[in-house]
């Protein structure tokens, strides 16, 4: 049957007149949209250009089908092509409300989103899980928990919230304590996509392209330590976080380096933990990645269990349409077993967002059976 293959991170190209069309008359011109103009692509929210990027094909010369939806069937073509079984769904243009400065607009755009993205992928619930938008300020965390609660009700699996907080908010703060509390009560993941809640752009001089990528993977790095050494996963032992296409690799790094200076500088840590960042890690933190080889071999200091695979789609850094190929490149000349590996490229996912992989398996290959019939 082959391998079971869950990719971590997969997003939505959301209808350009989503906000538009769904936002209350009095908001309608200030939702989302985006502007083309000497050569950028602007993306304007609340009448502010956010962020900004040059304008290019984004596909390397191969076309993705279904980026763009409603129609879910192109997407669903283009993983049987990839081999790709399941996908957390993250956002696009519905990532923008983060960079919102008002809490009402950006509690719009976020339950709008949020709608949306459930009534689109809910059909099809072990192919996709899509990921619901917590919108966070400070003095709106009372706000985050009812749109978690909410969309709890509503059937989430997964939540988001940005890599970079607003001022005045931080992750080792106690402040978020009620919203980390609902979620460890749902069983509800929370994941933190890299280029959340600030522009992705640090340098436009020379290597930009590539410090940019990067750079932007460190907030999710400070987001982990952040959790673990002010003790709010200590706090909620059940609480699960993940990071999305910062890459893994670090992680190991991270274990060494905060249990080294846990022990060196004990005098002065504030709050002593229960037991070593390390272990808060193996138990509690997961890491996407794509084409890293180093985080599976250093899986002796992480445990396998943080480790999922992800491909990206549709971006232009993703795995497609090579997704076969790049696995068997990451695993070549690595001594692991076939239930590590097996763990690494949609075990571990699905255990986390309770996917039956036997129903899964099956409605793909019935998928596949039906786009290789209609060729």
């Amino acid at each position: 049957m082959g391998d079971f293959v869950f990719s971590m991170d997969a997003h939505v190209i959301e209808p350009k007149t989503l906000f538009a069309e769904r936002l209350p008359q009095a908001m309608k011109d200030r939702g989302p949209r985006t502007e083309k103009k000497d050569g950028f692509l602007n993306i304007i929210c609340d009448n502010k250009i956010v962020h900004r990027m040059n304008m290019g094909d984004g596909y390397h010369g191969q076309e993705r089908h279904g980026g763009v939806l409603p129609d879910l069937n192109p997407r669903l073509k283009d993983m049987a092509q990839d081999g790709i079984d399941a996908e957390v769904i993250y956002p696009t243009a519905g990532g923008v409300p983060y960079l919102v400065e008002d809490p009402e607009l950006k509690l719009a755009c976020v339950q709008i989103y949020n709608d949306w993205c459930l009534e689109t992928f809910k059909p099809h619930p072990n192919r996709f899980v899509p990921t619901a938008l917590l919108p966070l300020a400070p003095g709106t965390v009372a706000q985050a928990v009812a749109e978690l609660e909410r969309c709890v009700k509503m059937g989430y699996r997964s939540a988001l919230v940005p890599c970079v907080l607003p001022e005045g908010l931080k992750y080792n703060s106690a402040e978020l304590d009620p919203l980390w509390a609902v979620a460890q009560e749902a069983g509800i993941p929370i994941s933190w996509h890299v280029g959340t809640g600030s522009s992705p752009v640090y340098e436009r001089g020379p290597g930009g392209a590539v410090i940019n990528y990067v750079e932007v993977g460190n907030s999710a790095q400070r987001a982990v330590f952040q959790m673990v050494c002010g003790g709010t996963l200590d706090r909620f032992p059940n609480l699960q976080m993940v990071t999305v296409e910062a890459g893994a690799s670090w992680l190991a790094f991270l274990c060494e380096r905060m249990d080294e200076v846990y022990n060196a500088h004990q005098f002065y840590v504030k709050p002593k933990l229960s037991m070593m960042p390390s272990e808060f890690v193996k138990r509690q933190v997961s890491c996407t990645f794509q084409f890293d080889r180093a985080c599976i071999l250093s899986r002796s200091v992480t445990g396998v269990r943080p480790l999922m695979w992800a491909a990206d789609y549709p971006h232009l850094e993703g795995t497609f349409p090579h997704s076969k190929k790049v696995i068997d490149g990451i695993f070549d000349g690595i001594e692991i077993s076939a239930e590590d590996r097996a763990a690494i490229l949609g075990g571990n996912a699905a255990r986390l967002y309770k996917v039956d992989i036997a129903k899964s398996k099956a409605d793909s290959a019935a998928m596949a059976a039906k786009f290789a019939a209609a060729a």
